[in-house]
């Protein structure tokens, strides 16, 4: 009978032990995703078609590094306009760098903006120890919004255009700084710990109950913070900012349902565009016209007069 015990006891404590490397080699790879170097995105934007070499090289820029509050250097590249009061800052998604918003900067500046394509720590030329999904995130591009303020002055009209984390680091900057004045967030998630859930069970189909609290307390003790942090939907609905959510039908990484849920809890202006068929990120290249003219439109709706 003893014998038997003590199987049991060995059994339940080599499964408590696997349980525990899963979840930290979970929360390894969690912060510190495969990325894309920065030199593979520039590639991949001219194979697509979202950067033409000649267009790019010949494009009036100016590259930018600034540190933030923890000492990680950051990195972008500002394209202005002369005499301009407005700037955009664009944040890229995941494993990608600042030309996946290249894409943009030509409908921005055709109508007035300065555009600051930052590399998210972590991602492109910008330093940093791990990924945070916005917690870091959205501190970084308030430190953005700072140099353009410094740049262009204090009355600069400023609003920010996010993929995927991005978005997520963009709707948390929003909720927290007055200067933003508008937000457009692409294939963005509502909360961090659904996605999560979402995601294990669709990797893994099965429930796996304890592996999530794990990986998440795991990194709140090295990196300080958690999973439960980072929740662009939670308190949404006290910001007043003009919030333009842009969602695949057809994500197989964030479910459009997220979106709809960030559209409910939202008041104020907002609006939601839902793109029939296309996946993660993907609305641009689907139908890039008609994708670029909502922008221009919900922008050209929210601007004051001049």
């Amino acid at each position: 009978m003893r014998a038997v015990w003590i199987g049991i006891l060995l059994m339940v404590f080599g499964i408590g032990i696997s349980i525990f490397a899963v979840s930290l080699i979970v929360s390894y790879l969690f912060v510190m995703p495969n990325r894309s170097t920065y030199e593979e995105t520039f590639f991949s934007g001219l194979k697509h078609g979202e950067i033409i070499d000649d267009v790019f090289e010949s494009h009036d820029k100016e590259e930018l590094f600034l540190t933030a509050g923890d000492g990680c250097r950051l990195h972008a590249l500002l394209f202005p306009v002369q005499t301009s009061r407005k700037a955009v800052i664009v944040s890229h998604g995941i494993k990608w760098s600042l030309f996946g918003g290249y894409k943009y900067v030509e409908l921005f500046q055709s109508i007035g903006y300065n555009v600051l394509l930052c590399d998210s720590r972590c991602h492109g030329l910008s330093g940093g120890s791990h990924v945070s999904y916005g917690y870091y995130e959205k501190d970084d591009l308030a430190r953005w919004a700072d140099e353009l303020e410094n740049r262009f002055g204090k009355d600069l009209w400023i609003g920010v255009l996010g993929e995927s984390l991005g978005a997520a680091a963009a709707i948390e900057l929003m909720k927290q700084d007055r200067r933003i004045k508008f937000c457009i967030a692409d294939s963005c998630f509502s909360d961090l710990t659904e996605l999560c859930r979402f995601q294990l069970k669709a990797a893994v189909k099965l429930s796996v109950p304890f592996l999530i609290p794990l990986a998440s307390g795991l990194i709140k003790r090295r990196h300080g913070w958690s999973l439960a942090d980072i929740s662009p939907v939670s308190n949404l609905e006290q910001s007043d900012t003009p919030l333009f959510i842009i969602h695949g039908t057809n994500d197989q990484l964030v479910p459009p349902e997220m979106a709809k849920s960030l559209y409910d809890r939202k008041k104020g202006i907002k609006k939601l565009y839902l793109i029939e068929g296309a996946g993660h990120v993907g609305g641009f290249r689907h139908d890039p016209e008609e994708y670029l003219n909502r922008i221009k439109d919900f922008l050209l709706k929210i601007e004051p007069a001049n």
